[in-house]
Formats: C-alpha cells, sequence, structure tokens
C-alpha cells in the first residue's frame, strides 16, 4: 500500500508541473487537451498538427488554455515547408489574456513570431498591448539546411522576476543553443496558450505543421557553465559563460586557474557583455592546449560553479605559414548521393608543420570564381582538418573536427583547380590541379575520395595521388588509406607534345610538373635545321606547359626536330632520352577534296558510338587540327573541332574521328589504333539519314549525306555496319558509291582500307595459295590459304568444303557478305569442331550480289599429315 501511495503522490506531483503536454500521438486535437478557433481549419496528419486553411489570403489560429505563466517553460516544434517572410509567417502565443487570438481589442499577450526578409531568420519576441506591438528581441539568424524550408524546435524559460531566456535548434533536434534574454515583467499572468498562422500566398494554406507542445514549471537552479575560452593577446584570454554572471564572483582571479604553470590570472575584469570575462596573465602564453579551471563563479540568480568546470583551448603564437605548410590531403569530388556514409562532396587539409597554425580568414576557390573565406580555426601540428559545405557540417563531425564555408564551390567531377590562399587572397599555401586520371581506377571515379600519398614528400600531380582504399571510400578527419611515407618520383618526365602555334612559337607539354626555373631557361631547348635555340621561354599556365618564341622562323613543309635536356623531375631525375623530341612540322593549308570521307558507322552497336573515317588523298603530310566536322541536317549544326592539338597526318593513310576510340576498338578490328583521333565534341548523325561535312573554316573540304537504306539490301542487321566508300575517284555522293563494310572484317574497317574498294579492270577470282596443308599446329601450313578479288562491291559469298566423296564436312561461309578483295582460311576442322582425316577435299565457292551476277569457282586440297 505505500509503495502504490508513494506512485500516485509522484504522479500527481507531475500533473501539478505539467500544464500542457500534446504531441497530437491520439489524433485528436479537440479533446485532451480541448484546442479552440478556427479548428475546420486544422487536422491531424501522421500525428502532427497541420494546417488546411483556405486557398486564398487567410489568418489561422489555435488556442487551449493554460495559467502557467512564471517559473514556467515552454517547448514546441515548428515546421514549414515554405521560407518564411512578412507575410507569411506563424506566430506563437507564450501567453494570451484571450482566447480569439485573432482580436486585438483588449489583448494582453507575448508571442514569438517567424517571418522576416532573409532566409536565414530566427524568431522575434514581441510584446502586444491591443493592436500596439512591440518588439522586445530579434534573435540572431540561425543557418538552415533549406532555404525553402524550416524544421525548428524552440524552448522559452521565463523565471518570476521575468527573465526570459530563448533557446532554439533549426535541425528540430533537442540540441538547443541559448540565443538571447531579456527582462519584462509587464504581463505576469496568462489564460491561453495558441499558435496563429498567416499566409497571403494561397500555396501556403497547407504548409504550417506543429507538434510536442509542452508546458511545465521550471525553475532555474543550474549554474553558470563555460561556453568557450580564446585569448585574445599573447596574456590575455576570454571566457564565455552560458548565461550571465554576477559581477562580484566573476571577477575573483583566484576562481580561476590555468594549466601550464600559470595559475590564477594578475586580474580577472568583466568583457564586453554580461557573460563575458577577461583574464589577464603574468607571462606570456606558449603554443599549445590550455586548460583552464573555474570555480565558484555564479549567475545573476546567485547559482554557483561548485564542481570546478574544466575547459579546453590552444593558443598559438605569431607565426605565418609558408607554402607546403597545410596542404590539400583528401578530395571527394564526385560522391555518390545514395552512399550511405560520405556521399557529400568534400576536401580535407593537413598540418605538415610542428606549429600550429591560424587559418582564420584563409581564402579558398576553386576554377571557379566564387572565393570562400574560412571562419577561426586553427589547425594543430600534423592534425587534418575537413572542409566542406556550411550545410554539411553536422554530417561530417563525426569523423573528425570540421570547418564549414560559404560559398561551396561544386568540384567538378572530371578536373578542377584548388587553390589555398593567406587573407592577403595572393599568398599561396597550396594549389591542387587534378584530373579524373589521378584516381588510376575507373570505377573509382564516382563514390571515392582521391588521397594523396605522400604529404611531405616534393612531388604532386597524379604521381602522389591516388583513389581511397578506406573502408568508407575515404578517409576524412584520419591519416589517408594510402599513406606512404617512402613515396618519391624515380620515373622521368616526359614530352608529351609540341603544338606549332605560328612559324615563330611552339607549345610544349610535359607529363609532370617542373621547376618553373628549368622550363624558363631557352638553353634546355634546341631545334635542328639552323633554328637553334628559342629567344624566349614562357610558362602557359602551369609548370607543365611552356611557349616557346624562336628567332629564325619554321619552313613551311620542312620537318624539323626539337630536342629538349636538363629538366628534372620534382625529386631530380632526369627527362627520359626517350621522350625528349618532338618532330615540328608546319604543314600545307588543307584544300578542298584533299581529305575525303571515306567511312560512316551511324547506327553503332548497343553501348557502341559513332565514327567517321578520313582519307589523305594527298602526297602531303596534313594536319587534322585545321578542320571541324559538322552534320549540316541536324538539330544542332555547329561545326565541332576536330582536335585541339596538331594531328599529322601521312598521305593515304585513313584516320578515325569519334568520342570513345577505346568503345570503337573493343567492337571492332583497328588495324592503327595510333591513327585514332578522339573528338571532344562528335556531332550526333542519326541512324536513318544524316551528312558528315569536313571543313576547312568556312570552306567545305568534304561532304557525303547517307541514308540507312544505302545498306545491302540482303542484310538483315544494319546495327553496327559502316557505309564504306568504294572510290575516291568519284564524289561521295555517287550512287553506288557507298557500300555496307563485309560481314568477314566485321563489318568495319576503322584505320585501314576499305572492305568495299573500286577493282576497275579485273574479274572475279579465287585462288588456294597452298594446295597442301598439314593442321598440325607445327607454324608450317597449318591453314589453307584461299584468296581472292571480286570485280564488284556487295558481294555474299558461300563457301563449302567436302570430301572426295562428296560429303559435305564444313561450311566455312554461308551468304556473308564480302570485301572485293581478301584471304579466308580453313583450319582443316569440320562442323563438329573436329580435325578432319587424312585426304583429298573438295572447296566450292559461290559468289553473287543483288545486281543478278553470279560466279562459280570449285577447287581441290589435300589436308596431309607427318608420318611416324
Amino acid at each position: 500500500m505505500r509503495k502504490t501511495l508513494v506512485f500516485l503522490l509522484l504522479f500527481c506531483t507531475k500533473l501539478a508541473f505539467a500544464q500542457l503536454n500534446d504531441n497530437f500521438s491520439d489524433g485528436d486535437f479537440s479533446n485532451n487537451p480541448v484546442w479552440s478557433g478556427t479548428t475546420t481549419y486544422f487536422q491531424i496528419i501522421d500525428g502532427v498538427l497541420t494546417s488546411n486553411g483556405p486557398q486564398s489570403t487567410s489568418t489561422l489560429y489555435l488556442s487551449t488554455p493554460n495559467s502557467l505563466s512564471n517559473d514556467v517553460a515552454w517547448e514546441f516544434l515548428v515546421n514549414l515547408a515554405f521560407d518564411p517572410s512578412t507575410t507569411n509567417y506563424p506566430r506563437i502565443y507564450l501567453i494570451s489574456n484571450q482566447q480569439d487570438l485573432l482580436t486585438t481589442t483588449g489583448k494582453q499577450a507575448y508571442y514569438l513570431q517567424l517571418g522576416s526578409s532573409s532566409s536565414a531568420e530566427n524568431f522575434s519576441f514581441v510584446r502586444q498591448n491591443g493592436a500596439t506591438t512591440n518588439t522586445l528581441l530579434t534573435l540572431p539568424d540561425k543557418a538552415r539546411s533549406s532555404a525553402s524550408n524550416v524544421s525548428v524546435r524552440v524552448r522559452v524559460e521565463r523565471t518570476a522576476v521575468g527573465r526570459w531566456d530563448f533557446y532554439t535548434d533549426f535541425t528540430g533536434g533537442r540540441n538547443f543553443t541559448h540565443d538571447g534574454f531579456i527582462v519584462d515583467n509587464t504581463y505576469t499572468t496568462t489564460s491561453y496558450f495558441g499558435i496563429y498562422c498567416r499566409y497571403s500566398t494561397a500555396s501556403r494554406y497547407n504548409l504550417f505543421k506543429f507538434d510536442d507542445f509542452k508546458i511545465e514549471t521550471y525553475v532555474d537552479n543550474a549554474a553558470p557553465k563555460v561556453a568557450a575560452v580564446k585569448s585574445l593577446n599573447t596574456k590575455t584570454i576570454e571566457v564565455t559563460f552560458d548565461e550571465p554572471v554576477d559581477v562580484t564572483s566573476a571577477q575573483l582571479a583566484t576562481n580561476y586557474s590555468l594549466s601550464k604553470g600559470a595559475g590564477s590570472p594578475l586580474t580577472a575584469v568583466m568583457g564586453s557583455t554580461s557573460n563575458v570575462v577577461n583574464l589577464t596573465y603574468a607571462n606570456e602564453f606558449t603554443s599549445g592546449e590550455y586548460y583552464l579551471t573555474v570555480n565558484n563563479v555564479a549567475d545573476v540568480k546567485g547559482n554557483a560553479i561548485t564542481i570546478p568546470s574544466t575547459k579546453t583551448f590552444i593558443y598559438v603564437e605569431p607565426y605565418t605559414a609558408k607554402k607546403g605548410d597545410v596542404v590539400f590531403n583528401e578530395i571527394m569530388a564526385a560522391p555518390i548521393s545514395t552512399a550511405a556514409k560520405l556521399n557529400k562532396e568534400y576536401f580535407e587539409l593537413y598540418n605538415t608543420t610542428d606549429k600550429y597554425i591560424i587559418v582564420t580568414g584563409w581564402k579558398y576557390k576553386d576554377a571557379s570564381t566564387s572565393i570562400a573565406t574560412f571562419s577561426a580555426d586553427t589547425l594543430a601540428p600534423k592534425s587534418y582538418r575537413i572542409i566542406c559545405a556550411n550545410a554539411d557540417v553536422e554530417q561530417f563531425k563525426v569523423y573528425g573536427k570540421t570547418l564549414g564555408i560559404s560559398p561551396w564551390p561544386a568540384l567538378n567531377n572530371d578536373k578542377d583547380d584548388l587553390n589555398l590562399f593567406l587573407p592577403d587572397g595572393t599568398t599561396v599555401i597550396d594549389f591542387v590541379s587534378y584530373t579524373d586520371t589521378w584516381y588510376r581506377d575507373n570505377a573509382k571515379k564516382t563514390g571515392y575520395a582521391l588521397e594523396l600519398i605522400n604529404p611531405n614528400g616534393p612531388c604532386g600531380g597524379a604521381f602522389n595521388w591516388t583513389a581511397s582504399t578506406g573502408t568508407d571510400n575515404g578517409t576524412p578527419g584520419t591519416q589517408n588509406s594510402v599513406y606512404n611515407p617512402l613515396n618519391v618520383d624515380n620515373v622521368a618526365p616526359k614530352l608529351l607534345t609540341a603544338t606549332v602555334l605560328s612559324l615563330t612559337e611552339i607549345q610544349l607539354e610535359f607529363d609532370k610538373e617542373i621547376s618553373a626555373a628549368m622550363l624558363t631557361d631557352v638553353n634546355n631547348y634546341n631545334i635542328n635545321n639552323g633554328i637553334g635555340t628559342p629567344v624566349s621561354v614562357a610558362l602557359n599556365g602551369s609548370s607543365q606547359s611552356v611557349k616557346l618564341t624562336l628567332g629564325n622562323p619554321l619552313v613551311v613543309g620542312v620537318e624539323s626536330l626539337l630536342t629538349v635536356s636538363n629538366l628534372s623531375n620534382c625529386n631530380g631525375v632526369l627527362i627520359s632520352a626517350d621522350a625528349n623530341t618532338a618532330v615540328i612540322l608546319v604543314t600545307d593549308a588543307i584544300k578542298a577534296k584533299e581529305i575525303l570521307i571515306s567511312e560512316i558507322l551511324f547506327n553503332p552497336k548497343t553501348g557502341g558510338v559513332d565514327f567517321v573515317e578520313v582519307y589523305n588523298d594527298t602526297n602531303k603530310i596534313l594536319d587534322l587540327k585545321e578542320l571541324t566536322i559538322s552534320n549540316p541536317t541536324a538539330t544542332s549544326t555547329t561545326k565541332r573541332s576536330i582536335s585541339a592539338t596538331s594531328v599529322f597526318i601521312k598521305p593515304k593513310t585513313y584516320w578515325l574521328l569519334t568520342a570513345n576510340p577505346e568503345i570503337v576498338k573493343q567492337h571492332y578490328e583497328v588495324k592503327n589504333p595510333n591513327q585514332m583521333v578522339q573528338v571532344a565534341s562528335m556531332p550526333a548523325y542519326n541512324n536513318d539519314k544524316g551528312t558528315v561535312s569536313i571543313w576547312k573554316g568556312d570552306d567545305l573540304v568534304d561532304e557525303i549525306s547517307y541514308t540507312e537504306k544505302m545498306h545491302h539490301t540482303l542484310l538483315k542487321e544494319v546495327k553496327g555496319v559502316s557505309l564504306e566508300r568504294v572510290s575516291f575517284a568519284r564524289s561521295g555522293n555517287d550512287l553506288g558509291n557507298l557500300q555496307s563494310a563485309a560481314a568477314s572484317v566485321g563489318f568495319a574497317t576503322p584505320t585501314y582500307q576499305n572492305s568495299q574498294n573500286e577493282g576497275t579492270g579485273i574479274k572475279n577470282t579465287m585462288i588456294i595459295a597452298n594446295k597442301i596443308f598439314s593442321p598440325d599446329n607445327d607454324g608450317f601450313e597449318d591453314l589453307l590459304e584461299i584468296n581472292y578479288h571480286f570485280k564488284e562491291n556487295g558481294n555474299l559469298a558461300t563457301i563449302n568444303i567436302y570430301t572426295d566423296k562428296g560429303v559435305l564436312v564444313r561450311r566455312l561461309a554461308r551468304n556473308i557478305t564480302m570485301p572485293t578483295k581478301g584471304t579466308i582460311n580453313w583450319d582443316g576442322l569440320n562442323d563438329g569442331g573436329q580435325l578432319c582425316k587424312v585426304g583429298l577435299y573438295v572447296l566450292k565457292f559461290e559468289v553473287f550480289n543483288v545486281n543478278g551476277n553470279t560466279d562459280h569457282f570449285k577447287q581441290t586440297c589435300v589436308l596431309a599429315a607427318k608420318l611416324n
């Protein structure tokens, strides 16, 4: 019985202290407690009180009885699916002497209102007397995760002497921050608590949401807490409490003790506000972490700290950082939004020194024009700092110390330039120009961080970066998963390209960074044919590119050799003798019909890409850089540059133009892979018809119009089949001058002679090169070689092999399209994949085309074997 009475007593005590506690879990606001007002314009959705007013300018409200007004705490959650403003806003009436919150007659009330012209606003605290309102306090603005909505939980405390304290959490949680206080005791009684929704934008009618209302008696018996400690100069620190403190106890020096033997300060003086105290010491601080212990300091209500409270802070001696003291250590440029953890962009900084470095005011920018300035922060020796957008700070804090910046320039997935400056905005501390090739793994180009391998090494660039191998695809705030202090570059630099800009200017590109002093030394470059060393060398945007200015001009049509010497990488390894030269050539200007369209793939295989093959029909070396390509029949007829750098095409050679050479190589035999050009912006070619145009400026060099109907009429499937030009002597648009590539060559011949070509003055022939063959894998005459040459294009062939008794053993070809000239082999196997017996065999070769022309060939051969 005693236990039951105690429980009942405790339960009744809780009821006495809680005037309101409603989270709408019962799905009802008409009972327990009773809410009154414009009740038809509210509803409960998923346990949340939600507005549902008219779809026109309106004011809605609900109120419920409440008599607690002193030594009381209010708590509630507000969700707005819009950005509140001066015409679309909620009010929370904490105190009101009237149930009707719309009327002003005789009203005496206090309320919080959310809504201004800012997108990061906080509440205003207002006292109302009739129609007159007086804003008592505007709380400081708070950042929101999204400017287009609000989720904020609020706690307000009021003492019997009229002190109001305001706390908010704009994530909707209960991690409250103290936003301010004010003393006002104008109204000391109340009858109602309520909500008030005003909107002038019709679409806001159902976007006000409220939950977790609680009003309870509350008496503050808590002592003040030390909120922050920071140094003001070499001898003074500033102590900030979470509430105003009693002046007498706060200014007693013996109430403070500092670690590292500093002890109590010489003086303790109130600071700029009632919750700040400045402590001054006799001796200057040294860099490092300090512990300040505070005791016996009381708040204005007399609540004193009785258990010593300790707070840490870092003091940093004045030090100006140098290039390389702080480095970019990790970059998440292409996160996957669906990833469980690291699904937002970030980069990480690392302090490579043994010093504390203040980064307050430092500047950061990427390749865009946006510049972000760091807020107050200090990097401890050998420490990391995660840098992300302000909205993502909470997400990354679990990994380590995090600094949010704004604006956040989005990191490009493929490449970007990251710059870190001192506050002057010009002194570079670190610079990284990454590309997605640095991952060294195509599968990790998205969802993985780039990590620096050796942060203390002399080398940067692709050599010192690679994709993370960390559990979460990155290691923010900790040592990199790929960290290797022994990683040094022992690979010699290479000259990648030499581009002729004019008769007296050449641009060079190297595969890695080289010191500017070496790059700009004219004595490190020489060109034969009497041209000699350049008169000047200038950096071209980075330490991997230079521009040479020649004193003696190049001669058109004459090949010269450029030799580079005495250049070394960051680790002192000299440029390789196998990669320090380049052919320098100024070609003749390309004229009409000198570069001809040879082959077109406009309906590629599934997963494939279009391509256009061109042919140099001259005896001169020509430069494809001069040309552009277009599709005049497409929606976008823009001329697209074929190459930004010189591509020398030798006489009578075939070159392939495509957006993705690697895919072409996967789908077809490419006999000359060095004769492929990746076109950055390839025109789109429709599957049914289109036009390929090659231009030199505004002059048309060659043009062919195609249609799907040009394919061989007997082909059941034309996807992945190219159209080949039969004759370069005739216009590409002549009837019959485009033919389907032969099946026997894989339906395309990229970078080499077309399977369909002109055979003037010949007749159909079929010759067996070796009448006797022995398929025993000894490397000698293992295959029967069948050579053929047709006088017409578009042929289909059937090739069968019989025994001398007339038994069919092998269907070598069956109605497949064939080139005009080629070779087909028999390996001695039958249709079942077994080696045929030694003996005499008959080969029958039948060929026909859509013009009705047919031809037949019959030859005999001997399949032999070695004698034991």
